[in-house]
């Protein structure tokens, strides 16, 4: 623990930027348990709740414009693509978007809360034709948000969730278990772009207007 204590000490923000970034650009990869984690180091001191916070908002920030940006070139193919992002393997980004047309910019601040939104909804906004301000400003909130739960839940339960750091610091299972994890995650997302890939097959030709 307290080589990890020193490495977050030094890079501690740079970690939580690349976790935000890599969650919302499509990563496989576990950040909630992340942030909740990052939550503990700050009961101890290590890190700032600020600091946490906003390090990791505003990679997940870069990652939502670059798929917004691309989400405004319309194409066919990314509809497949984003589909393959959400948690939920029936969500796609065409629902998504018919949400955001009917609720608006309330929908982009809950979005990163609600099962199989978070990963779909600046991508859905570029397709929507959002405008661009009120989409930045809107996807911040939410990711400050989502960043504020999960990092307040950790420093709540500090004195549970260090525990269990220092068990995955302990034991190199604990290492196998999280690759397992990744390579899972991975395979299901490649799964669910087939998935949808097939679906819109059957439906014929998607509107993207």
């Amino acid at each position: 623990m307290e080589y990890l204590d020193a490495f977050l000490s030094s890079y501690g923000y740079w970690v939580f930027f690349a976790v935000g970034f890599a969650e919302f650009v499509g990563v496989p990869i576990v950040s909630v348990p992340v942030l909740i984690g990052g939550g503990a180091m700050v009961a101890t001191g290590t890190l700032g709740f600020g600091g946490v916070v906003v390090s990791v908002a505003a990679g997940g920030w870069l990652a939502d414009l670059g798929w917004y940006s691309i989400g405004r070139q319309k194409g066919a193919w990314l509809i497949d693509v984003a589909c393959g992002l959400s948690s939920n393997p029936m969500a796609c980004v065409l629902t998504v978007k018919n949400r955001l047309s009917r609720i608006g910019t309330p929908y982009i601040v809950l979005a990163k809360m609600l099962p199989g939104a978070g990963n779909l909804i600046a991508v859905a906004a570029g397709l929507a034709g959002y405008r661009t301000l009120p989409f930045i400003l809107a996807d911040a909130a939410s990711l400050i948000l989502w960043a504020m739960i999960f990092t307040g839940t950790g420093w709540i339960l500090s004195d549970q969730v260090r525990p269990a750091i220092a068990w995955a610091m302990t034991y190199n299972r604990a290492v196998v278990v999280v690759l397992m994890l990744i390579v899972l995650a991975a395979a299901w997302r490649l799964w669910k772009v087939r998935f949808h890939q097939q679906a819109h097959r059957r439906m014929g030709p998607v509107a993207l207007a």
